[in-house]
């Protein structure tokens, strides 16, 4: 996963380990890497944003958490072709 944390700088990424995917009644979420809130793969793959994007304090229904996230997300998927 890759986040762009200011315009001009270059995309962080980070390596997940097998516990880094949880399972809820909404799919398969990552824990946001700037703001911490649930970050649905499925909702990267179609906003490249986590639940607390753009949002506000009044927001409380897409909102897990009192923040307002800025980090544009996407997923790579990686394959090492070594046998």
């Amino acid at each position: 996963m890759s986040t762009d944390i200011d315009g001009d700088a270059a995309p962080a990424r980070m390596e997940l380990e097998p516990d880094s995917l949880h399972e809820d009644d909404d799919g398969h979420y990552l824990d946001c890497p700037r703001c911490g809130s649930p970050a649905y793969v499925a909702e990267i793959l179609e906003t490249g944003r986590c639940r607390s994007y753009g949002s506000d304090e009044g927001d409380s229904e897409s909102v897990d958490r009192d923040v307002a996230c800025d980090a544009s997300l996407s997923i790579e998927l990686v394959w090492d072709d070594e046998e």
